[in-house]
């Protein structure tokens, strides 16, 4: 069931404000009705516990991706290829504060960790006034515990460098402990988690309290140690996953949270001066109240308003395009406003009018290349149909001189007879020649696949003949009829079989194979020879209009661009096969006529 636009406007504007106004009236009759202290402590732990998460679920997700390389660099090197630099490219083009990249093995022989794999964003470390050396200096004075990291799965460590490249390294070691993945990255992810209030001041420290992220850059660059701090204390010696405690600091009173972030044995730890905390919670119950109110009366009014008059609109311009879509061009939509709405419907009447304008110029030039292309081939047709005609017409001449000295009548009549038969063939030969080269208008209707073939054969055989091309045709029996115009096809396969002709003219075997066979819910028509055959930047080009392999003055360059136009219009596919000296095969499939009016409901629906 489609639900339209300005319900889910309105529904989901209505589902968030209702969210937001019982979230801010719970909070602010706790804090106006309950213990303000007790308030705080909530505040606080949730504060760090969310915030927790929130560590968690980037390291995690990062974490993924680091382990996800090293597989897909494991399986690289199993397989003998290079190391997939596009993969860490891939994964990491959105990480900006990710520096570089290692991947750790363990060697069975020597039971250690060696680097086997590096990736270093350069273009990263220009933006930051960094080098690669900083880097290595780094790795050397903090070390990456690889053994314990084994064993542990998961660490964060503060790799900072003073005077002022602040810097973290994140580990991720594979479940059965034999890799290790290691990822530089600045501390500016976290620090925009962190530093989202100017009232509470957040920072993480690993399981021996040393900082890892703080607000204040030195005491990350320092490698400062905080487990002196009580609340820091009480993260690192603490069971449970949280805690909150008050403590004084440099003779003021703070209160203090923390909160696990496993896996790594980190903590988030949040810090509020008690007097800007108790002052802070009696002003944000006043304007979290107010704010609400003002947010839902408007944002409600607006969202129906705007619904209302961007649904409309677009429902009318949805309905015309469905229409375009089943080739109704010309077609236009009312435009009722100036804004972009508009703008849309004026872009979509244009778009309509030229759609039709351009279809009915496209239907004009398509005819014209088919007849011009037709002309073309008649005229290359037309040195043997005229010795074709000449045979009879000799015949008809000779029988007609003999029959004037027969001295019976049953005589006479037997000339009369071979006359008029040979009458009838020149006749024939002309008459196929009139009807294909006649402009027809393009109906489609129901063809036995194999009389088109034939019908083409008829034309070109004796050129073929003259031309010493043994021609064979292999015409499968119960072949299900097609839809389609049968003088377009016979144009399609003329055209082939005159190429093959041109094309095994220096060859010594010469030889043309017409077959035709049923093929997955249709029909499929071979032609081949045993002609010189194409290269492959040949084929690329070979039905792009104007490119020719004949010499200059023996084509127009347009005869396969109008056959691959006439199959794509009988809703087929025609594609080569062809190489060096081994002779060019075209292969034709076009659709049954039953499986074409199957599809014809379908495409109609838009």
């Amino acid at each position: 069931m489609r639900v339209s636009i300005r319900y889910q406007i309105v529904g989901l504007m209505g589902a968030l404000l209702v969210a937001a106004v019982a979230v801010h009236v719970y909070l602010a009759t706790r804090l106006v009705t309950e213990d303000k202290l007790a308030s705080i402590y909530d505040v606080n732990s949730l504060l760090a516990g969310t915030l927790s998460e929130e560590v968690r679920a980037g390291l995690t997700s990062l974490v993924e991706k680091l382990l996800y390389l090293g597989a897909e660099q494991a399986a690289a090197q199993a397989a003998g290829e290079a190391t997939p630099d596009r993969h860490a490219r891939a994964l990491f083009s959105t990480d900006t504060d990710v520096l570089s990249l290692e991947i750790w093995r363990r060697s069975p022989e020597a039971q250690a960790f060696s680097r086997t794999y590096r990736y270093l964003d350069r273009d990263r470390l220009g933006e930051l006034n960094l080098t690669e050396a900083e880097l290595e200096e780094a790795r050397r004075q903090t070390p990456a515990p690889t053994e314990a990291l084994a064993a542990e799965r998961f660490a964060l460590q503060n790799a900072s460098l003073s005077p002022d490249l602040a810097l973290l390294r994140l580990g991720a070691a594979s479940p059965d402990g034999q890799m290790i993945v290691l990822a530089d990255l600045r501390p500016d992810r976290l620090l925009r988690i962190f530093g989202r209030s100017d009232l509470y001041q957040v920072y993480l420290v690993d399981a021996r309290g040393t900082v890892l992220v703080h607000p204040d850059p030195a005491k990350v660059i320092d490698h400062a140690d905080l487990s002196g701090v009580p609340v820091v204390r009480d993260a690192i010696e603490a069971k449970g996953p949280r805690g909150a405690r008050e403590f004084d600091h440099q003779g003021s009173a703070v209160i203090g949270s923390f909160a696990r972030v496993d896996p790594g044995r980190l903590s988030v730890v949040v810090e509020v001066p008690k007097a800007e905390a108790m002052r802070a919670s009696q002003q944000m119950t006043t304007r979290s109240l107010l704010f609400a109110l003002f947010v839902i009366s408007v944002a409600l009014f607006a969202s129906i308003f705007f619904s209302r008059r961007l649904s409309a609109p677009l429902r009318r311009l949805e309905e015309q395009m469905a229409r375009i879509s089943r080739g109704e061009f010309g077609i236009e939509v009312p435009v009722t406003s100036h804004n972009e709405i508009g703008a849309l419907a004026e872009a979509f009447n244009k778009m309509s009018r030229e759609l039709s304008e351009r279809e009915r110029a496209l239907e004009e030039k398509n005819q014209q290349l088919i007849q011009s292309e037709k002309l073309s081939a008649i005229g290359e047709l037309s040195a043997g149909l005229a010795h074709e005609v000449k045979n009879p017409m000799v015949g008809i001449v000779g029988f007609a001189q003999l029959g004037a000295d027969s001295t019976t009548l049953k005589e006479a009549q037997e000339y009369f007879g071979l006359i008029e038969s040979d009458a009838q063939r020149a006749n024939g030969i002309l008459q196929n020649l009139l009807e294909f080269a006649r402009p027809q208008k393009v109906e489609m209707e129901p063809l036995e696949p194999n009389l088109v073939v034939m019908g083409a054969v008829r034309l070109v055989a004796h050129q073929l003949q003259i031309a010493g091309v043994k021609l064979e045709t292999k015409l499968a029996e119960g072949l299900p009829k097609i839809r389609g115009n049968n003088n377009q096809l016979r144009q399609v396969l003329l055209n082939l079989m005159m190429n093959a002709n041109q094309a095994m003219e220096s060859c010594k075997e010469k030889r043309l194979e017409v077959n035709t066979r049923p093929a997955e819910g249709g029909v499929l028509i071979e032609v081949h020879d045993t002609g010189q055959g194409m290269a492959e930047e040949v084929r690329k080009k070979l039905f792009q209009p104007f490119f020719s392999t004949k010499p200059k003055g023996k084509g127009t360059g347009l005869g396969l661009s109008v056959s691959n136009s006439i199959i794509a219009h009988h809703k087929g596919e025609i594609r080569v096969e062809s190489s060096p000296g081994a002779g060019t095969a075209f292969f034709i499939r076009l659709p049954a006529e039953q499986a074409e009016r199957k599809e014809e409901p379908a495409a109609a629906t838009g």
